[in-house]
């Protein structure tokens, strides 16, 4: 299948409540099966994307924890399989980022079949549910190739209009005869004179060009649905202008590339001028690995005294997921972050109750629960090790209340000063 024509199929989460009135959980559950067309030929190479999402809780409806997009692509024999779903609630829908050559029919989950109504669009879907931890498997997707126009520019001697910008246009009569529209605008024709416009309705189509002055215009065509028209020549009196000499990019330099990526990943100090303290932004897998990392620089996981020093933190760094210098076992007789200082401000979404009865051993790596600073909210939420939004966390700001800046050495009359 010619790649050109790949489905952006898209399942958007759209989580309404936790069913659990405490922090996320680890209940990823996955989603796989195969997608076909109607008449039950596998599709290869298209792109299935769970775009990112919010959560809410009954706690704090208002105060959302964001969970970034995972992906997947279709193999030769049409199998996907997206894990790593940690919302019960999902929707199965198409999204025209690029043009899907492929509209959604309908699938079949766990024997019970999904439809899609033939009327709405091609943006239409369904909403179900999966359950805690499930893997929902053998999944049957039916697609159908979406109804389209494809069309080509050539001049009068056949010479297609390769690259060439034009003014097109795509006027429709509806089939009953109750009314009609259209629309058009600047066009990039493609290396061979070709476009395409994608419909959404069976109707009677007309395509006219335009280009330096000069005009063409197709006769009527009938497209009933599920048809496409894929041999449409619009020719036009005038030669195409010259194609613009093609500038090879220079190539980029890869050793100062490497550079610049290892100091984005070993990140730099920023003080902070309220406090004369250093920070820093890091890379890191786990909590663990920040903490190491921290200790190796002669500095801590950051710790936040108020709101302005949150404030600038994500002004400095960016709105992203950090790591920050607190946990459960810290929290109890008397506050305190990782370096000691006194726990004085902060921004908990919701904060974890161990159950009455229950003995939490707070002290095992397995139990304990760290913060994680949630960049597009400002607020902080616990996190297991082994918890979702520990996977999602890739970074961690350190701190150190002292920086020592060593200036490199030069020579000066042939000595080194």
């Amino acid at each position: 299948m010619n790649r050109s024509h790949v489905l952006l199929f898209v399942v958007f989460i759209s989580c309404i409540w936790l069913l659990l009135s405490m922090p996320l959980q680890s209940f990823a559950a996955t989603f796989s099966g195969r997608v076909v067309d109607e008449a039950g030929k596998p599709i290869a190479n298209l792109r299935l994307v769970l775009p990112a999402f919010r959560v809410t809780t009954p706690q704090d409806q208002d105060e959302p924890v964001f969970l970034p997009s995972q992906q997947g692509e279709t193999n030769e024999d049409g199998e996907f399989s997206i894990g790593n779903i940690t919302s019960p609630s999902v929707k199965l829908m198409l999204l025209p980022q690029p043009p899907p050559d492929y509209e959604l029919r309908s699938a079949i989950i766990e024997g019970m079949t999904f439809y899609v109504d033939q009327y709405r669009s091609h943006l239409g879907g369904f909403t179900f549910a999966i359950v805690q931890g499930a893997d929902v498997k053998d999944v049957e997707i039916i697609v159908r190739p979406r109804m389209r126009i494809r069309g080509r520019v050539v001049s009068t001697n056949g010479t297609p209009f390769r690259n060439a910008r034009v003014d097109l246009r795509v006027e429709r009569r509806d089939i009953d005869g109750t009314g009609g529209g259209g629309g058009g605008g600047e066009t990039q024709l493609d290396e061979n004179g070709y476009f395409v416009r994608y419909l959404d309705e069976p109707a009677y189509y007309t395509v006219s060009v335009a280009y330096q002055g000069r005009s063409a215009k197709s006769e009527e065509v009938l497209i009933e649905d599920g048809q496409r028209y894929d041999d449409l020549v619009l020719t036009l009196d005038v030669e195409p202008s010259p194609e613009p000499e093609q500038v090879a990019a220079p190539m980029p330099n890869m050793e100062r590339f490497k550079a610049a990526w290892e100091r984005d990943r070993q990140g730099m100090w920023a003080v902070n001028p309220e406090n004369r303290h250093a920070y820093k932004r890091i890379y890191c897998e786990t909590r663990e690995e920040a903490h190491t990392q921290a200790a190796a620089q002669g500095a801590h996981l950051v710790a936040i005294n108020d709101a302005a020093e949150q404030e600038w933190l994500l002004e400095v760094f960016g709105k992203e997921n950090y790591w920050i210098g607190i946990t459960d076992a810290s929290k109890a007789d008397n506050p305190h972050w990782d370096n000691g200082e006194p726990v004085t401000y902060s921004n908990w979404i919701w904060l974890e109750k161990t159950p009455t009865g229950e003995k939490s051993d707070q002290n095992t790596e397995t139990h304990q629960n760290y913060a994680v600073l949630i960049g597009l909210t400002g607020q902080w939420q616990e996190t297991r090790q082994d918890g979702p939004v520990a996977h999602l966390t890739e970074r961690a700001i350190l701190e150190k209340e002292h920086l020592t800046i060593v200036l490199p050495e030069v020579e000066v009359d042939g000595k080194r000063r």
